[in-house]
């Protein structure tokens, strides 16, 4: 009886530490997300005035710093791929207006 006893604590234990685990990984992309979300809102501004380079020069700025403040802050295997991708968008309409 004691065994059994045992067996289902050490169980609770083990499923406890498996909630923990999940908790963390959801909130760390819940955190990247939102980083990427700051991220993408400059990167959307530099593209929506990409007609107008000399509304869109200043917004480059913006954009590019807010992708490098990015990268020491993401932690997800795909948020730094998403961020080359961004700042690639941002380098499109970089060539457009010089």
């Amino acid at each position: 009886m004691k065994g059994r006893v045992l067996v289902v604590g050490l169980l609770a234990l083990a499923l406890a530490a498996c909630e923990d685990r999940n908790k963390k990984a959801i909130e760390k992309i819940a955190h990247d997300e939102e980083i990427l979300r700051r991220v993408g809102l400059a990167v959307n501004e530099v593209i929506r005035n990409a007609a107008d380079c000399e509304v869109a020069k200043p917004l480059m700025a913006e954009a590019y710093q807010r992708i490098e403040d990015a990268r020491g802050k993401v932690t997800g295997p795909a948020s730094p791929q998403t961020l080359e991708t961004l700042k690639t968008q941002v380098d499109r309409v970089a060539q457009v207006c010089p």
